[in-house]
């Protein structure tokens, strides 16, 4: 039976619905637990557009409710939704809405993030996670959603109660399965503590953050100039090898430059633009025109022309002169251009493609940085520019254009399972039509800005602010990774370092691997009295907790690679701990076709893949070689190498986010029954750390109390030690 709740008096009882009472639709919903539960809104931004309708549905019962919340205040609800269990899909979206009228849901279920927990690792691009899809997969039911672009013009008529109602009947029926999943993959620790960080993502987008206009276009400005100063000395490399390159003397470029001695009896001279293209390089030849009788001089520049990759101005005039320099006509954000020029010099530029594993032509740092010898001035010079280039083009104007004018703040999007480790991500190249509409731009302007992986300078952090009156809070945990490192590995040395020492990994690390170098000095003297080795080893130190071998670690320094495995030797021996948490993760992955990211939780990684590389290891070495070529050998080895890796790191990175997730959640509900809600504001949400803002006379109460409960959070999931928090507070994000 369907309900429909509306103050609308033009609607007419309908076959398909009855029309009750605002009373009545109570008296129902107190019975329900769980409710399920939806809306229908008139876009997609929850500080522009409104709620158009909300919808709640009970298996047992077989009702289903059409709230009109045009006519009907949703507050008579906030009972209802604040303390029954919501079971819904993408309930991060639905929870903003209610956010505006104050309403803060307590317990939800979201089989949206349940289903994403259960395939972690799954391509996002092939496994989709719509109620659609997951009703069709789970079900086998298809949901129609063509009307969902229809309710804005259509109002509320029949068949948009129909199908509002049609997205709260089989949200059980998930659960019930999805819950019956979680206790097989015995991940149901995991799941609660997604479901319960639903609401506290939501707030986090519903916040936002403020961002100092003046001082972000500060900020572009001073990224340009450099930009451009990257790009000055980029093209003159090249312009310099080209003229280096020389030429056989018959391929000279001619440009003409005029000297007007006469004309009308007056001497109307012009200087001779200087063409500074080397002292052998140019050579002149006067002429006198028969016509105007003025003298022309004939300047040839030796550079050959077929080169193509620098050209020379032949156009001027009397007033502006000529410029004669060479000039650099590479586009370099043009791949069609820089492909060719990079395969000139020598490199090679081949790389797989991630979707299709075809192989492709490409310039990304990951392929020429390991091309050492080639051209390494030029290189330096590339990768500066990019990332000149990368600042501009990324923390540019954009971040303005996501200012909501309504809340003078940005809004982005958070992906609570952004990461197949289980971590956020941030940002979309999804466009905010409805801030586009509200400010009048272009929808192409108003991306989802990313706010995670901002420059942690102080020109770029400083820019965001707390409105006047207001502090703002970063915390973060100190060495988070390393420590639960320690913790996971059961690493002995890491263990007493963090322990009873001075917490010094880089020190540790380097007394260790440069061993005869540092035998007779302190780990805790390292730093001030061999600061150079300590620099050395965290290229080491990174690479062998994320995966990598000698070959990461011979880039990384720039040494040989007979160098490299003496210090990937030295790393190994002197972590034991680390070296057996390798091998075991490693034979588990191959046995299991997943990484156990946090024993405590159950959040798991899985190798989507796994049933047909397990096969292929399986078959005997001569059938291996005889069955696959050479190119599908590389692929099945490189695959087992990734998930090698992925063993090693994905434990910390998953731990980590569990972490922080599970304390923002300790956190939230205790400013929500604090009466703190819109007061005190979750900001940013990094990997390990929080941004809050909040007003000055609270900084005594909130500061200490974001503390606790983030160090509360780890000292759940880390056992063996503590992972301290140093909260820095200001009038802008402190970093």
């Amino acid at each position: 039976m369907i309900y429909l709740v509306t103050g609308n008096q033009q609607l007419f009882q309908s076959e398909f619905y009855e029309i009750i009472s605002v009373e009545k639709s109570l008296e129902i919903l107190k019975t329900w637990d769980p409710v399920q539960f939806d809306t229908e809104t008139s876009g997609r931004d929850p500080h522009v557009c409104k709620i158009l309708c909300a919808q709640f549905g009970n298996r047992e019962a077989n009702i289903q409710i059409v709230v009109d919340t045009l006519t009907v205040d949703i507050l008579l609800y906030k009972e209802i939704l604040e303390t029954k269990l919501l079971i819904g899909h993408n309930l991060k979206f639905d929870i903003q809405f209610l956010y505006n009228h104050g309403i803060i849901p307590t317990k939800v279920w979201d089989t949206m993030i349940v289903d994403q927990l259960l395939h972690l690792g799954f391509n996002n691009k092939f496994f989709h996670y719509s109620l659609q899809a997951v009703a069709e997969r789970r079900l086998k039911i298809d949901i129609d959603k063509t009307t969902r672009g229809e309710i804005i013009w259509r109002g509320l008529d029949d068949k948009v109660v129909l199908y509002a109602a049609g997205d709260v009947v089989y949200l059980e029926d998930i659960r019930d399965q999805q819950i019956a999943d979680c206790k097989k993959q015995t991940c149901s620790v995991a799941a609660q503590i997604e479901n319960a960080f639903v609401p506290v993502i939501a707030y986090l987008e519903w916040c936002g953050i403020r961002l100092d206009i003046n001082k972000w276009e500060k900020k572009m400005r001073d990224n340009e100039r450099k930009r451009d100063e990257a790009l000055e000395l980029l093209n003159q490399w090249v312009v310099d090898y080209y003229k280096k390159q020389g030429g056989n003397g018959s391929e000279y470029i001619e440009v003409e430059y005029t000297i007007m001695e006469k004309f009308g009896g007056q001497s109307i001279f012009h200087d001779i633009p200087k063409a500074a293209t080397g002292k052998e390089e140019v050579f002149e030849e006067k002429s006198v025109d028969p016509i105007t009788g003025c003298d022309y001089l004939r300047r040839y520049i030796k550079i050959p022309e077929k080169w193509g990759y620098v050209t020379v101005n032949r156009q001027g005039d009397l007033f502006s002169g000529w410029d004669t320099e060479p000039k650099c006509c590479i586009n370099w954000a043009s791949a069609k251009q820089t492909i060719p020029f990079f395969q000139m010099l020598g490199f090679d530029t081949t790389a797989k493609d991630k979707k299709t594993g075809d192989a492709k032509d490409s310039v990304v740092e990951k392929v020429l940085a390991k091309q050492k010898g080639i051209a390494d001035d030029f290189l330096k010079l590339y990768f500066a520019y990019k990332e000149k280039f990368k600042d501009c083009s990324t923390y540019g104007q954009n971040y303005i254009d996501a200012i909501n004018p309504n809340t003078d703040r940005i809004h982005t999007t958070f992906w609570q399972l952004g990461a197949a480790s289980g971590r956020m991500s941030c940002g979309s190249r999804n466009t905010n039509t409805d801030l586009a509409h509200l400010k009048g731009i272009a929808p192409s302007r108003c991306k989802y800005v990313q706010l995670q992986n901002l420059p942690s300078d102080e020109i770029t952090r400083g820019a965001f602010i707390p409105k006047e009156g207001n502090l703002m809070t970063a915390c973060d945990y100190s060495a988070l990774e390393s420590r639960l490192g320690a913790d996971i590995y059961n690493e002995p040395e890491m263990l007493e370092e963090f322990l009873h020492r001075s917490g010094d990994m880089h020190s540790l690390c380097a007394k260790l691997v440069f061993h005869e170098e540092l035998k007779d000095i302190p780990i805790e003297e390292i730093k001030d009295k061999r600061p150079d080795l300590r620099k050395k080893v965290k290229p080491i130190e990174f690479s062998q907790q994320f995966g990598g071998g000698a070959g990461a670690v011979a880039d990384a320094l720039g040494c040989s690679r007979e160098e490299a495995s003496k210090f990937v030797k030295a790393y190994a021996d002197g972590f034991k701990g680390i070296t057996e948490f390798k091998k075991k993760g490693s034979a588990f992955v191959r046995k299991y076709g997943y990484v156990l990211i946090c024993e405590h939780t159950g959040h798991k990684l899985y190798w989507e893949d796994f049933k047909k590389w397990r096969e292929i290891e399986d078959l005997p070495e001569y059938i291996y070689k005889r069955e696959y070529s050479s190119e599908e050998r590389k692929e099945h080895e490189g695959a087992a190498a990734k998930w090698d890796r992925m063993a090693l790191n994905a434990p910390t990175q998953g731990s980590g986010i569990a972490i922080l997730k599970l304390s923002m959640t300790l956190f939230f509900k205790w400013l929500c029954n604090e009466g703190y809600f819109n007061k005190v504001l979750l900001c940013n949400l990094i990997h390990d750390e929080a941004v809050i803002e909040y007003p000055e006379e609270l900084k005594d109460i909130v500061v200490p109390k974001l503390k606790e409960y983030m160090e509360k959070g780890a000292s759940v999931l880390c056992k063996k030690l503590p992972i301290p928090c140093v909260p820095e507070t200001g009038l802008h994000w402190i970093h």
